[in-house]
């Protein structure tokens, strides 16, 4: 998800993000990442997926879970979001 900056920051933005793959919106995803200026590594494959999903059938998406590297390290000035979502 984001990457390099502070924890609550970045929390604020895989939030957004996290709500369109949930909603399964690949456009949402891909303009929210835009305007917001997610650094997200692998969006462009992520809305292919939801692209793909919700063509064969996807109805739902769970979020497993989220976390940041801060919850780790204990670093919290830097940090990098990671997202486990289950499309179905």
């Amino acid at each position: 998800m984001n990457h390099y900056e502070g924890d609550e920051r970045t929390r604020v933005k895989d939030r957004m993000a996290i709500d369109q793959l949930l909603a399964l919106d690949p456009a949402g995803l891909w303009e929210t990442v835009q305007r917001e200026q997610i650094t997200m590594c692998g969006y462009g494959p992520a809305v292919a997926m939801l692209t793909a999903a919700r063509e064969l059938g996807a109805t739902k998406a769970e979020l497993v879970k989220y976390a940041t590297s801060g919850d780790v390290s204990g670093d919290r000035d830097w940090v990098v979001g990671y997202a486990g979502i289950i499309v179905s």
